[in-house]
């Protein structure tokens, strides 16, 4: 997959760290359902953070990044599951049952004074038949952004101590957007 994008830039004013044109990332919450609807049944891909990232390294988290200067949110969604995981999203969303939206984000979290101020979140739920592999994980990125990317059950996500708290989000995303959209996974 191509995409166009233009890298941002960071810049140390008065001993802070200050990103131009930084300042939106979106944070895909993607999970797969491999047969019938169950915890059991559920996956999540994760990325181990790389040893060129300025936070969280070495620990698994979600796919996201940065909202490059032309692209849409749902594009950026796209981009990066593309690049942290190598699955593309418009080709497993025409093969397969999905809940969820790449228009709009679920939420939106502000917190100014960090690398980003504003994080769009997409929960993104895809139901594959009984037997069906799950998507092979292939970073597009090198392993100083993602060391390694690995399927885990989303129970035992949920249990782990992953970057930026994503457990806390999935589950908020599992109760609340999932929820709302009739999915319960037991």
């Amino acid at each position: 997959m191509k995409f166009n994008n233009r890298e941002n830039r960071c810049i140390n004013f008065e001993g802070e760290e200050l990103w131009m044109s930084r300042s939106v990332t979106v944070l895909p919450v993607l999970i797969f359902v491999v047969g019938e609807p169950s915890l059991a049944n559920a996956h999540v891909p994760l990325g181990k953070r790389g040893t060129a990232l300025p936070d969280e390294v070495g620990k698994w988290g979600l796919p996201g990044g940065y909202l490059d200067f032309d692209e849409t949110a749902g594009g950026a969604v796209q981009r990066e599951i593309w690049e942290e995981l190598g699955v593309n999203i418009p080709a497993l969303h025409k093969a397969h049952r999905f809940v969820g939206q790449l228009d709009q984000p679920y939420f939106v979290f502000s917190e100014p004074r960090r690398r980003q101020n504003v994080t769009l979140r997409f929960p993104l739920m895809f139901f594959l038949e009984a037997g069906t592999a799950l998507p092979e994980l292939d970073p597009q990125v090198g392993q100083d952004e993602v060391a390694e990317a690995k399927w885990f059950g989303l129970g035992e996500a949920l249990k782990m101590s992953l970057a930026f708290d994503h457990q806390v989000i999935m589950a908020d995303c599992l109760a609340g957007y999932f929820a709302e959209q009739g999915v319960t996974l037991q």
